[in-house]
């Protein structure tokens, strides 16, 4: 699918707030009701649209407090990441996690209450995976979202 200018204009809107009216929408990017719509469903046909989502703010449900850990493990092998993402990912406290190259393997963000359920998170469902071979935990001062994806993108 090529991705017209329009499209991204829709794309950037939808970003900005996944409940935007078609209505809205359709104003937004200068187009008809129906042929946005038909855009949509077309961005949304082709994988390009992958999900409508509500951001939510971790502080706000009573995780104020965000760290990064930073995992390598041993053997590397695709095998032994998917085996580590299946055991901790599914945690409630895990925001995401991001397979790398280079020194640190995994990255995983997580939203707590406390530094004391860093603490047992990384103790007690990380490090008990046998392929764990070392950890860093590193404290999140601040969280900001870059612009949307289509902003300037070609």
């Amino acid at each position: 699918m090529t991705i017209l200018p329009v499209d991204r204009a829709i794309l950037a809107a939808l970003q900005e707030n996944s409940r935007i009216s078609n209505r809205e929408l359709a104003a937004r990017v200068g187009l008809a009701e129906s042929t946005t719509h038909e855009r949509v469903r077309r961005l949304v046909d082709a994988g390009v649209i992958t999900r409508f989502t509500a951001e939510v703010d971790p502080a706000a449900l009573g995780r104020p407090m965000q760290a990064l850990i930073a995992v390598q493990l041993r053997p590397q092998s695709a095998e032994v990441v998917t085996r580590f993402l299946d055991a901790v990912v599914d945690d409630p406290c895990v925001l995401d996690a991001t397979v790398l190259s280079g020194e640190t393997d995994v990255l995983i963000r997580v939203a707590v209450a406390s530094s004391e359920d860093i603490r047992t998170f990384a103790w007690q469902k990380v490090t008990s995976v046998p392929s764990v071979r070392s950890i860093q935990t590193h404290i999140v001062y601040e969280h900001r979202r870059g612009p949307t994806l289509t902003a300037g993108a070609q």
